[in-house]
């Protein structure tokens, strides 16, 4: 197996590792169509959520330029953020689902900071200075400074505890404040609860809208304000020292949502001593971290919810590299390389995993009004972009510019290079 055209070359002398880069480059390449979406008046090509998406999809379209493609392919990272903007009264602003579009804001960071787009950067400004009041007009609550609405993933009942069921067995969360109207609250989605992703995914994006103002020669101290606001509210709220992590959802549950752990502990809102007990103390699987553990009731008494207990790799991959930022090297090798035998094992990067035996598993949710297994997707991109974040940001320890910083060899290697990467014109070898 050779490449993509245009893919930068990875050698470590570990075969699996070498093949799952392959893999997840030429999962990126093939999952990469031509669109015409959004802001985007042309075909152009854009990156689909995966191979069994016609679309982009808001968070994915963050995460996988976030993970890989403003290094991998700058114009595409464009493109596909670009594609899941609307115009509102001639003004651009995220689309998406309302809880989780201010994740938009990791993508444009990623992608100003690789490329130095200034034009982009205002743009980027105007989209997410304009979707943040929207979220706080609809979404925010002044009496405990946080925000509602589901986990950034969560679009799936089966992500929740048992007070989010709808009774008409329906899998999709938005169904909730219909079904449950006695309970919904009047403005915004209308869902109560607040959770420590979707929290930490707002914390990061004031402060990058701030970034964003300054650059522009504005006073960004607002956002700045907000955010340091938003983060004394999340450890205030969130942090549980008997369980040693920060907790799923405010005043409802305490089980153990990793991505929202991972956001803490790389966005700095976790401090050290708090990263060293989440990292203690996070629970992860001989096939890595579960998305949400332990699982909720009645997914657990049939297996393994959708959306709990299961293994999903784009929340692996943040979890890696906040592991490694946290000093535990050992967890970033586990899911490393669970990952990538999965992988090379399937012949692709799948959706979703079983947490037990690492099998290609969808979980079980409600869907046709009964609970039923549902199907894990076929060469997801965010799970690919997930692996290529392990070996460029892991590995290799390339900074928030994509050039060369601090790198970290796993055990199970002794040397890693890096041939063919084009960062701004140049091309980069990298050679540990």
């Amino acid at each position: 197996m050779n490449n993509p055209a245009g893919c930068p070359r990875f050698s470590c002398g570990n075969d699996i590792l070498e093949q799952a880069f392959i893999l997840a480059a030429d999962t990126l390449s093939s999952n990469t169509k031509q669109m015409r979406a959004g802001l985007l008046r042309e075909n152009r090509p854009c990156l689909m959520a995966g191979a069994d998406y016609p679309t982009q999809w808001t968070r994915d379209a963050a995460i996988n330029v976030w993970f890989a493609e403003a290094l991998l392919d700058p114009e595409t990272a464009r493109n596909t953020l670009l594609g899941v903007l609307e115009e509102r009264e001639g003004r651009p602003a995220v689309g998406g689902q309302y809880w989780d579009r201010i994740i938009w804001a990791i993508g444009a960071e990623r992608l100003w900071e690789v490329t130095g787009d200034a034009d982009f950067a205002c743009l980027a400004y105007d989209a997410l200075r304009r979707t943040a009041a929207d979220c706080i007009r609809e979404e925010f609550d002044p009496e405990d400074g946080l925000f509602r609405g589901p986990a950034v993933y969560g679009d799936g009942v089966s992500a929740y505890p048992p007070k989010y069921r709808n009774p008409s067995l329906s899998s999709s969360i938005l169904r909730w404040p219909g079904e449950h109207p006695g309970e919904r609250v009047k403005t915004g989605g209308g869902i109560p609860m607040k959770a420590l992703s979707t929290n930490c995914a707002y914390e990061h994006a004031f402060r990058v809208i701030a970034r964003l103002a300054a650059a522009r020669g504005e006073d960004g101290n607002e956002w700045t304000f907000r955010a340091d606001a938003l983060k004394e509210a999340i450890r205030r709220v969130f942090r549980n020292p008997d369980t040693g992590l920060f907790d799923y959802l405010a005043y409802e549950s305490d089980a153990q949502e990793s991505l929202g752990l991972a956001f803490a502990i790389l966005s700095g809102i976790a401090d050290g001593e708090e990263t060293r007990s989440i990292l203690e103390h996070a629970y992860v699987t001989g096939q890595g971290i579960p998305c949400v553990w332990p699982a909720f009731p009645p997914y657990r008494e049939m297996g393994y919810g959708r959306h709990c207990g299961t293994v999903w790799p784009h929340i692996q991959g943040f979890w890696a590299l906040a592991a490694l930022k946290g000093g535990r090297g050992d967890l970033f090798a586990n899911e490393l390389y669970a990952l990538a035998r999965h992988a090379v094992r399937d012949g692709q990067f799948a959706e979703i995993y079983h947490p037990e035996d690492g099998r290609i598993y969808g979980g079980i949710q409600e869907g046709g009004g009964k609970y039923l297994e549902w199907r894990s997707c076929e060469k997801q991109t965010w799970s690919a972009a997930a692996f290529l974040a392990m070996v460029l940001w892991g590995i290799f320890g390339m900074e928030a510019d994509g050039t060369p910083g601090k790198p970290f060899l796993p055990g199970g290697i002794t040397h890693a290079g890096l041939d063919g990467l084009r960062i701004r014109g140049k091309e980069i070898h990298i050679e540990i």
